[in-house]
């Protein structure tokens, strides 16, 4: 009889409020939500005073929280993603690039130590001083370039450099003494003729 008595005080004390009680929806028919973020929310509300005393509600959902939120946060991870992609494919260009610059300096030095001429490194000297007045990165305007004037044909990309002029000092060098073991002094007649050396 008490526990009669316990459920009617129980009763009596929830007629005189409003309950609201969450219910998630999760039946073996219907297939589960792909994203576990999206969930259908029931409100089941109990109120003694009106004729239907329990009521259930489909609660609104967050369109941010639901729908903008998980797309936002996917196109986040794919920026993230392509910038990490483009930063590797960059570090790979510059390290090709380095390897590329590297094995041409290597491959001016090797030809450096192969040629084998007589010529001093004053008659070398005389002949900057001559042909560009000792200036590397001498650019005449007239077509020639470097300490050594050279043409482009001439110079032909030696040292993965496109110009004489902008190629460093010892690459000019390199290339000066290659000329002059293949051809004499002949690529540069006047300044020959006037240092003694045709």
């Amino acid at each position: 009889m008490g526990k009669i008595l316990q459920v009617l005080v129980s009763v009596l004390v929830l007629a005189q409020q409003q309950v609201a009680i969450p219910v998630f929806n999760q039946t073996a028919d219907q297939p589960q939500n792909k994203n576990p973020q999206i969930k259908e929310n029931y409100t089941l509300k109990f109120n003694a005073r009106k004729p239907n005393a329990l009521e259930l509600k489909k609660k609104k959902t967050n369109f941010y929280s639901e729908v903008v939120l998980p797309i936002k946060l996917a196109q986040e991870a794919a920026d993230r993603a392509e910038a990490d992609r483009a930063e590797a494919e960059r570090k790979s260009a510059e390290e090709n690039q380095r390897v590329a610059l590297a094995s041409a300096n290597n491959q001016v030095q090797i030809r450096t130590a192969a040629v084998s001429s007589g010529a001093s490194d004053d008659a070398f000297t005389n002949l900057r001083m001559c042909e560009a007045g000792g200036v590397y990165n001498r650019n005449s305007g007239n077509g020639y370039y470097g300490a050594y004037q050279y043409d482009i044909g001439t110079w032909a990309g030696y040292g993965g450099y496109p110009r004489a002029d902008l190629a460093p000092p010892a690459v000019q060098d390199a290339k000066a003494r290659e000329t002059q073991a293949a051809r004499g002094w002949n690529p540069w007649p006047a300044c020959a003729r006037k240092l003694g050396l045709l």
